[in-house]
């Protein structure tokens, strides 16, 4: 089936059509005259879009009720390429198939819809839906060219408009009749109403000269500029969800579907200043615009709701956290935190000193720990009658969840006294106890199993060799240490679900003093320190699950 976002997006880009079927279309959208010769051989073909259905059929039935008759189904050769680039994958891995319409009715103007399958895109790259859903990389406005005007036209683009060159290529199965299709793209500017940014030009047969001339050709030093631009305008983002959560934005909206000044009136905002919010949220993707100009949530969206714990965490990284990240030039000068220049105090004796904030924090990390604890209570064999020991544990959420799905399993919270003091006013559920202390000097053994969850990368590397030293100390030879963490590459050119570890890793030197890590740099760590590293497993939110052995 179709998810709603794609349906959306479809939808959109059917209400795009019709203004690139109007006489002169070609030459606004190059932004002048072109030369002669040019506009009679250039006419609008096709707009473009990528999307991630259950099933190649499912946009074939959604385009049928739309009004659309849709062709054979061809492999899509540049943009199974395109993407492989991109997330460095195998293209063998990439199953793209083009799905052509056209009006039923004979209205000028057609559709190529890319289809990758969801499931296809999310066992390739992690985050390769959200991520061509943002950026629209795929997204197009394709115009057929007569091809003896291909080269003209193409340099056209290239000079009379200075637009980006952004790659192309041949695709035999693509019109094979009449020789197949040769393809360059151009980045360009956006139309008035924000969308297309990239433009296509076709010709029948293979161009192998104009298309090597187009590849050869570097980009424009305008596309760095954006890129930095839109680098530098990446916080944001952060800040208006941070708003988004402060004002209560989500819980107004509810399950409702409401006007901006609706919304407004209900979290005691200006309506326009609130309008502009919500404009920007769409972007996010945390809220979506319904024709009639009212806005709902998305699935995005609900995790802003005060009841749900991603909420907590936006605060948290609202608030402390960003305040801190204004000492970062110190934190990058001394290698000291920015938070300890900022409030006098590392952040783990802030919380303690702050109960309010402690709180937050706590209820904060339920966010990704909820979802953590149910793969990994699917993913290790968790044995009856075994203990287990969530060093730092927190509120005991994680080690709840397994509890809970593996009733013969005995379990201990180890945490500050100040963590633990507050978790147990919740009822533990059977087998599990909370013990206060400090895993500096030492944790509780004899279990069979010991847990760390996202603590190492708190800690410098002397910290570290003391909390496993003490977990070694605690534990007989053969017992199971597991270490939840983020890791960076071993090696510069090869990537390791790293986007998350390596902005992680600058918010340890902002934040903890500690950092992230190469699997090669844990398995030296913890070697030294008496545990082997067995096997590494995936889990959620980039997070990688080491399992060692106690030697």
């Amino acid at each position: 089936m179709l998810d709603t976002v794609d349906e959306g997006r479809l939808r959109d880009l059917i209400g795009h059509l019709s203004g690139l079927t109007a006489a002169g279309a070609f030459a606004r959208v190059v932004g002048g005259p072109v030369e002669p010769g040019i506009e009679d051989a250039v006419r609008f073909d096709h707009s473009a879009l990528l999307v991630f259905p259950d099933a190649v059929s499912d946009v074939r039935d959604f385009l049928t009720e739309a009004g659309f008759d849709t062709g054979p189904s061809v492999p899509s050769k540049v943009v199974r390429a395109r993407l492989a680039q991109r997330y460095q994958v195998s293209e063998a891995e990439l199953d793209v198939t083009i799905v052509r319409a056209w009006p039923a009715d004979g209205t000028p103007g057609g559709l190529e819809i890319f289809v990758l399958p969801r499931k296809t895109a999310e066992a390739v790259a992690s985050g390769l839906v959200e991520q061509e859903r943002l950026t629209g990389e795929e997204s197009h406005d394709g115009w057929l060219v007569a091809s003896e005007r291909l080269e003209q036209t193409r340099r056209t683009c290239r000079h009379l408009s200075s637009m980006i060159p952004d790659g192309g290529g041949y695709n035999p199965h693509d019109d094979p009749d009449s020789g197949g299709r040769s393809v360059v793209y151009f980045k360009a500017g956006p139309d008035s109403d924000g969308r297309r940014s990239r433009i296509e030009l076709t010709a029948h047969g293979h161009h192998v000269e104009v298309l090597a001339t187009h590849l050869a050709e570097p980009a424009e030093t305008a596309g760095e500029h954006k890129a930095l631009l839109t680098i530098l305008s990446g916080h944001w983002a952060a800040r208006a969800l941070h708003v988004a959560v402060e004002i209560g934005l989500a819980d107004a909206l509810g399950s409702e579907r409401l006007d901006a000044s609706e919304v407004a009136a209900a979290v005691a905002c200006d309506p326009l200043a609130t309008a502009r919010l919500l404009r920007y949220l769409v972007r996010l993707e945390v809220v979506r615009e319904r024709d009639n100009g009212t806005f709902e949530l998305t699935e995005r969206g609900k995790l802003l709701r005060a009841e749900d714990p991603f909420s907590g965490l936006i605060r948290l990284y609202g608030n402390e956290f960003y305040d801190a990240w204004s000492e970062f030039p110190t934190a990058v000068r001394t290698g000291r935190t920015a938070f300890g220049h900022r409030y006098g105090m590392e952040h783990f004796e802030y919380f303690s000193a702050e109960p309010e904030t402690s709180h937050r924090f706590n209820r904060a990390m339920q966010a990704v720990t909820r979802l953590v604890a149910a793969e990994l209570s699917r993913s290790y064999p968790f044995l009856d009658g075994t203990t287990v020991v969530d060093i730092g544990g927190g509120n005991g959420t994680l080690l709840r969840t397994i509890l809970e799905d593996h009733s013969g399993v005995n379990g201990v919270v180890f945490d500050r006294a100040h963590v633990v003091d507050s978790a147990e006013l919740e009822e533990p559920p059977n087998g599990l106890r909370f013990v206060s202390g400090d895993f500096f000097t030492g944790v509780p053994d004899g279990a069979d199993t010991y847990l760390l969850s996202r603590v190492l990368h708190d800690w410098n590397d002397e910290g570290c060799g003391r909390i496993l030293r003490n977990c070694r100390r605690a534990c007989a030879s053969g017992a199971r240490l597991l270490v939840l963490e983020r890791l960076l590459p071993d090696r510069p050119d090869v990537a390791l679900d790293a986007d998350l570890a390596a902005s992680w890793d600058l918010q340890m030197l902002a934040i903890t003093g500690g950092r992230e890590r190469s699997r090669e740099e844990y398995e030296k760590m913890m070697y030294t320190n008496g545990f082997r590293v067995d096997t590494v497993i995936p889990m959620p939110v980039d997070l990688k699950l080491l399992v060692a052995t106690a030697l």
